[in-house]
């Protein structure tokens, strides 16, 4: 998803004490914006730049030469074949290609504002050489030049210890559902939608962009109930063994938290989701076994981000899922 479509909330993130706190004499040079929702930090960032380079947030999303943000958008390939959702998009980039052109254009003289900023979306996804390549300017960089990194995962210690950190918390998920509210009617769509994004705006659009995301939050549902035995697998794995490698990890990530609601819910804790789907994918389960299981959930969507074979990654998963069951209730 695209910044033009969670910009309509930027008043929201320009409040955020963390923005609030900035101003053009701020002589840091480089930031990293962290939490779980890209599209949000996407956002923040550009309002970041518009505090730091002193002009109106009302224009942090005009076309202006001394913000560059990378990776810079290209046009889409045009192919015969089906057009993934807008849940199944791939995140862009950064390359070396992308490192080599910020470095080239750091001591170029900023058009307007004092200093040229660099925003760089998605920077958990650069590679170790590109962060590497990237270091020696984050050390040692003009006067002119500032940067502003977002990742929702971790860089390398010294790419990280040489940037200001702001964490951008997740809103509440009451908060979530009164800001989807102002641009959807559909207020059972709105309120899954801020539950699953666990009270990211970003996350929570994305979800309703996707009219896909009601079968995959009853996929996921479906196999927590089915993952009870040995018997069950054969219908478990029916449920997954024709999605797509994107559909998978778009199951797996709402499996991952409905496993930690359930774990809230055994403990007697608040919970995200709906009391009653929980409850219904909760039998057999220990907040212990609960909380393994989603570990094994994060271990599956990892060796799906590496290429492994799908239904192979889906079958273990599981199988791990019913083990830790049976041995936490013996």
């Amino acid at each position: 998803m695209s910044v033009d479509a969670v910009k309509k909330y930027a008043d929201v993130f320009e409040r955020l004490s963390a923005v609030t706190a900035l101003c053009p004499e701020n002589t840091a040079s480089a930031y990293l914006l962290g939490g779980e929702d890209q599209d949000g930090l996407n956002v923040t960032a550009r309002l970041v730049a518009a505090k730091l380079g002193g002009i109106p947030m009302s224009q942090a999303f005009d076309d202006n030469a001394d913000i560059i943000v990378y990776p810079q958008a290209s046009a889409p390939k045009k192919t015969g074949k089906s057009k993934k959702s807008d849940g199944e998009k791939t995140r862009r980039v950064i390359t070396v290609d992308d490192v080599r052109e910020i470095v080239g254009a750091l001591y170029l003289t900023p058009f307007r504002l004092a200093k040229r900023f660099f925003i760089i979306e998605n920077a958990d996804t650069m590679s170790e050489i590109c962060q590497n390549k990237l270091l020696k300017s984050l050390e040692e960089p003009p006067p002119c030049a500032c940067f502003i990194l977002c990742a929702c995962g971790k860089l390398l210690q010294t790419v990280e210890s040489r940037c200001n950190r702001i964490d951008i918390p997740p809103f509440s998920v009451d908060t979530v559902t009164e800001l989807l509210s102002r641009h959807h009617r559909d207020a059972k769509a709105v309120a899954l939608a801020a539950r699953a994004s666990r009270g990211n705006i970003g996350m929570a659009e994305q979800i309703m962009a996707d009219p896909e995301f009601g079968a995959t939050y009853s996929a996921a549902l479906e196999i927590l109930r089915l993952s009870s035995g040995s018997k069950m697998f054969a219908h478990c794995a029916a449920v997954y063994e024709k999605f797509s490698k994107e559909r998978d990890d778009a199951v797996l990530g709402v499996m991952e938290y409905l496993l930690a609601d359930v774990a809230r819910m055994l403990a007697g804790a608040e919970m995200v989701f709906d009391v009653n789907d929980v409850g219904s994918v909760a039998d057999g389960f220990t907040p212990l076994s609960a909380a393994r299981s989603a570990e094994f959930v994060r271990t599956a969507r990892r060796k799906l981000a590496s290429n492994c074979m799908p239904t192979a990654v889906m079958d273990e998963m599981i199988l791990k899922m019913m083990e830790e069951k049976a041995i936490c209730l013996r």
